[in-house]
Formats: C-alpha cells, sequence, structure tokens
C-alpha cells in the first residue's frame, strides 16, 4: 500500500512539493520498519530451529521397574 502512494506521487506530478516528499519519506520508513520487524522475527525463528535440533523429541527417560513387594507393607511409621 505504501509503495502504491508513493508511485502515484511519482507519476502523477511534476514537481513535489514539501508536504509530497513528507508523505513519500513516511511511506519509505513505514516499508523499511515493515522489513525490519520481518526479519528480526525470520532470524528469531532460524535460531528457535537451529536450538531445537533434528529431534523434536525430549530425551526419553526409562520408568524405574516397579516392585509390587513395596505395596503389600502397610507399616506404619508412627507405630513402631
Amino acid at each position: 500500500m505504501p509503495c502504491l502512494i508513493m508511485a502515484w506521487l511519482y507519476f502523477n506530478n511534476g514537481t513535489l512539493s514539501p508536504a509530497q516528499l513528507r508523505t513519500i519519506y513516511l511511506c519509505l520508513g513505514l516499508i523499511f520498519s515493515i522489513w525490519f520487524f520481518i526479519g528480526t522475527i525470520a532470524i528469531g525463528c532460524v535460531v528457535v530451529i537451529i536450538m531445537k535440533g533434528p529431534a523434536y523429541v525430549a530425551d526419553p527417560y526409562a520408568m524405574p521397574i516397579e516392585d509390587k513387594s513395596f505395596e503389600d507393607k502397610k507399616t506404619n511409621i508412627i507405630d513402631t
């Protein structure tokens, strides 16, 4: 959209007034701000992709073997 405004001002006017030049400079500032914002987000996404690595799962954790004999003992620490 800002490019259309700048093109219309350039091609429809022979000489540009200070107000028209100000509009062009504001449009250029908007375009560069958007591209810098997109570039920053893209760099952040690349850093996250590199940090995650090729495996998208957490490290496996082997569960300990369950000992059923502990469930049968119902000792009370206070009674002993």
